[in-house]
């Protein structure tokens, strides 16, 4: 999924601790293999997008379609897992350091709309299908696959037994029970965005995703424009915008982060629609802080949180910043801890 993932458990035996962490990874090069579009072999690369014809596809992808269309509707379309052909222009605006055309970018936003597919979950007793009403679109889950892969490694480690244990990928991170003799998985979340110092959260069976423009970006003209796109214009967001999400599901805590982005703070002026909407996919813990600078050449960040947030920040970790007015109401261990990723070397503590 264009990106590195690690994985850190507790396990009696060095031996043991390695079966279970290749078991997760499986799970997840499974999921590679059906939701990736940098692959031209998966499922999503290999797909027709002629429009009007049922398409056979797997419980994988329908899972994750029927997920990204409720969270679509909940956000008014700030989130869109049919923005394929806008991610596609814009990473190779990314390469070429340039910005797109503004016809380049409405044709390619022309092939964009969540409402524009059909989802079967069976079709003749043959399985799920996907029927494309507008020819052109393409998938792009880069914005929810990883939430849902670093879930599903956790989930697999939990039917074999292990329920302390992280999986992360990239700034999606999945935490279940705490390690013994603590309070929970302690990860440090960074906006990017200056004057804002990290914040430590104490996490258990919670997942924790970050989105904004520190890693991937295109600076021209005095601009700096995200890798996250807006699905209802197909620009990318230039506002200077960080988000975290904290949920027991993966699928939401990466999705809603990313339509934070586009969205900004005013989404959470309307959290109950949103928990009402999201309900079905285990929303019941949905926290979150948005980090932005208002305007260039503004020096103080505003920091919008909703109202259970604080509670899971470290006690002991320095927390600065000035919350804006939208901020809501509302045993012994001798167990032996692998930490795997490709290189088979110990990653640094993931933020």
């Amino acid at each position: 999924m264009g990106c590195e993932m690690r994985i850190e458990l507790f396990a009696q035996t060095s031996q043991q601790a390695q079966g279970l962490a290749r078991a997760a990874f499986d799970r997840v090069h499974a999921l590679e293999d059906v939701l990736s579009d940098y692959r031209s072999t998966s499922q999503v690369g290999r797909l027709a997008t002629n429009s009007g014809t049922p398409i056979p596809i797997s419980r994988e992808l329908y899972d994750a379609l029927e997920r990204s269309i409720r969270i679509s509707r909940a956000t008014n379309g700030c989130f869109d897992a049919t923005i394929g052909a806008s991610s596609q222009l814009w990473r190779q605006a990314r390469r070429d350091g340039l910005v797109p055309k503004e016809d380049a970018i409405a044709r390619a936003n022309a092939m964009v709309g969540w409402d524009e597919i059909v989802l079967n979950s069976s079709t003749n007793q043959q399985g799920p299908a996907l029927t494309f009403l507008r020819p052109g679109i393409r998938l792009d889950f880069g914005a929810i696959g990883k939430g849902i892969a670093a879930q599903a490694a956790l989930e697999t480690l939990r039917t074999l037994g292990t329920t302390v244990a992280m999986c992360s990928l990239a700034g999606d991170i999945a935490c279940g029970d705490a390690p013994a003799g603590s309070d929970g998985w302690m990860i440090d979340v960074e906006s990017g965005i200056e004057g804002v110092p990290s914040c430590r959260l104490v996490l258990r069976n919670q997942c924790v995703s970050t989105s904004g423009d520190e890693s991937q970006h295109l600076d021209a003209n005095g601009i700096r424009y995200s890798h996250v796109i807006d699905p209802r214009t197909g620009h990318a967001v230039t506002r200077r915008i960080a988000a975290t999400v904290v949920s027991r599901d993966g699928a939401v805590a990466d999705a809603l982060a990313t339509a934070l982005c586009v969205g900004g703070p005013e989404l959470l002026t309307h959290i109950s629609d949103l928990h009402n909407a999201l309900g079905a996919v285990s929303i019941e813990d949905f926290q979150s802080r948005v980090v932005e600078i208002k305007s260039y050449g503004q020096n103080t960040p505003t920091i919008t949180v909703t109202s259970g947030w604080n509670a899971l920040v470290d006690s002991t970790s320095s927390r600065r910043g000035q919350v804006s007015p939208l901020a809501l109401e509302g045993a012994d261990q001798t167990a032996t801890m692998a930490a795997l990723n490709s290189s088979d070397q110990k990653a640094p503590l993931p933020k």
